[in-house]
């Protein structure tokens, strides 16, 4: 089982900006160095409480900084930008890093219709052109467009060697099929869609209906989790509920900072309340190396996942790297 991160560069109460990307950058390096497979950054705006704005700059910094681990972005939401642009950014970044870029693409907005509106000006665009973009990014990545293309002669600059791997990002039916259509890796995000079935379905869809491409020639699924790791199973779902808390003002349709966990859910004390924070602690994998290990067990016999990536929201920094450290131990043994 491969074992991946995905990093929101998710904002703690009390620290700044600066103090949450020099984190970014100590746990990709620390968890390079035991050996995990991916780092992924994800985009949003407009956010006090999540700093990855633009996850390509922090991506090619990273991998500046790291030896081994491949770096990309969970994702680059396409619908905002030219794909030339997109390609032409991972060109750039996979010249300097072989090997080693993904370019994960979604189409969510990553933000509220103020960004979006800032973010595409005056030239809106729908999310249905989604498809079309891949097909796009794909054909920009090439050295040169096919003599048929509307705007043959262009040229995607610079010409390497190695190319980014596209991976196709979503959590419903729609992404899993269009991932399959298209013979790409696909990624779910199940820390987003935990309804039960949600996921079953999509990958199901995605694996029964994969179209072999040059680019793959089987399925490749990763799926994403809020996974907390401790030393006890107690010390785990105390921490966990930094994320938690998280999690209950999201619902209302607020996204706020971590917060100690000592007083993160002080303040639920209604019964229906206290229900909602035990059920969405059901979506996350949360204990001990030796409880987790099974955890991931029962999950990996149940789907067809190839890779596990971590979301990882601790608010203490040194219990988020120990996080990984077993994480990775719980896997491997």
């Amino acid at each position: 089982m491969k074992i991946s991160v995905l990093d929101q560069t998710q904002l703690l109460e009390g620290i700044s900006a600066e103090e949450a990307f020099a984190q970014s950058v100590e746990l990709a390096k620390y968890v390079d160095q035991l050996g995990y497979h991916r780092y992924w950054l994800s985009e949003h705006h407009s956010s006090d409480a999540l700093a990855g704005s633009s996850p390509e700059i922090l991506a090619s910094h990273l991998l500046a900084k790291t030896d081994n681990i491949k770096v990309g972005t969970g994702g680059v939401m396409l619908p905002h930008y030219s794909a030339y642009k997109v390609a032409e950014n991972f060109k750039v970044m996979s010249a300097l890093a072989p090997g080693r870029v993904d370019m994960g693409v979604g189409r969510a907005p990553g933000g509220h219709h103020l960004s979006t509106r800032a973010l595409q000006g005056d030239k809106v665009r729908n999310v249905d052109i989604f498809p079309e973009q891949i097909d796009q990014v794909l054909e920009y990545l090439e050295d040169r467009l096919p003599d048929l293309h509307p705007i043959r002669g262009l040229e995607t600059t610079p010409v390497i060697k190695k190319k980014p791997d596209v991976w196709i990002l979503g959590t419903s039916n729609s992404s899993g099929l269009l991932a399959a259509e298209k013979g790409l890796p696909y990624a779910f995000a199940q820390f987003i869609n935990y309804q039960p079935g949600g996921m079953d379905q999509a990958l199901k869809l995605y694996v029964d209906h994969f179209k072999p491409s040059k680019y793959l020639d089987q399925p490749q699924v990763l799926v994403t989790m809020k996974i907390i790791v401790a030393d006890t199973d107690e010390e785990a779902e105390k921490i966990a509920q930094s994320a938690l808390r998280f999690n209950y003002y999201l619902h209302r349709g607020r996204l706020t900072r971590l917060v100690d966990p000592e007083r993160a859910l002080s303040h639920v004390i209604n019964p229906a309340e206290k229900r909602e924070i035990e059920a969405v602690k059901e979506t996350y994998i949360i204990g001990s190396k030796e409880t987790v290990a099974q955890k991931i067990k029962d999950l990996t016999d149940q789907f067809p996942i190839d890779e596990l990536m971590a979301i990882t929201p601790i608010y203490n920094f040194e219990k988020r790297k120990r996080s990984f450290e077993l994480l990775k131990e719980a896997v491997s043994e």
